[in-house]
């Protein structure tokens, strides 16, 4: 991951070459970014990934390896960093330079704006496909963008979304059809955002996201524990 600072503007780029696979050092990176955009007094994050890809999601090859203990540690790390990117107190803007798929998908609906580029790239939630059971935290995370009608498709049936579709059902918030151009256009909405009162929009933010976040956080352990 590489962070840069650009007139109170903070862009994450993630690229490992491949998918962008989720590990613990791929939170660790998420936390020391917020950590310095809320340091630095950014007034915005973008959040972005490579040409074809913004993430497939957890790292499936790490997962079996890990002892029962490390394999909850982890997903509590990836939970709270998560939450905590869904409730930062400035603007957050995803940049989806490809697929987002399973965590990569909840990276981006915990985003304040999402704009995808053209092409032949999935937005999915495919946990349901995978075996996997989506732990609570998750599923409020994804209904503050999936609206209610879509609930089943999205969650339960792993229905993929392309760019067009997820555009038409208010997924994302734009599409760009220059793919090289997608994270030009999520710094131009993030710098918008900027300029709002970030006093207002944090605290605004908090009233809005900040009770349901709590009680996940206070879930935690009991959601990941009976996951299965």
């Amino acid at each position: 991951m590489e962070l840069t600072f650009d007139d109170k503007l903070a862009v994450l780029r993630i690229d490992d070459g491949k998918a962008n696979a989720m590990g613990p050092a791929f939170f660790d990176a998420l936390d020391h970014a917020m950590n310095r955009a809320e340091a630095e007094g950014a007034r915005a994050l973008v959040l972005a990934g490579r040409d074809g890809m913004f993430s497939g999601g957890l790292d499936l090859k790490l997962l079996p390896t890990l002892s029962k203990e490390g394999f909850t540690g982890f997903l509590g790390q990836f939970s709270r960093s998560v939450l905590r990117l869904h409730g930062l107190p400035i603007p957050t803007v995803a940049a989806l330079t490809g697929h987002a798929i399973a965590g990569g998908a909840i990276l981006a609906y915990a985003c304040d704006k999402r704009f995808m580029a053209a092409g032949p790239y999935k937005l999915q939630l495919n946990e349901t496909a995978l075996g996997m059971a989506m732990p609570a935290w998750m599923i409020q995370v994804a209904r503050s963008v999936v609206p209610r009608h879509l609930e089943a498709q999205a969650l339960l049936h792993a229905r993929a979304f392309s760019p067009e579709a997820a555009l038409g059902e208010n997924l994302i918030d734009g599409i760009e059809i220059d793919a090289g151009r997608t994270l030009s256009r999520a710094i131009g909405a993030a710098r918008a955002l900027g300029e709002l009162s970030m006093p207002a929009y944090a605290q605004t933010k908090r009233r809005l996201r900040g009770p349901a976040i709590a009680a996940a956080l206070a879930g935690l352990d009991h959601d990941l524990a009976t996951l299965g």
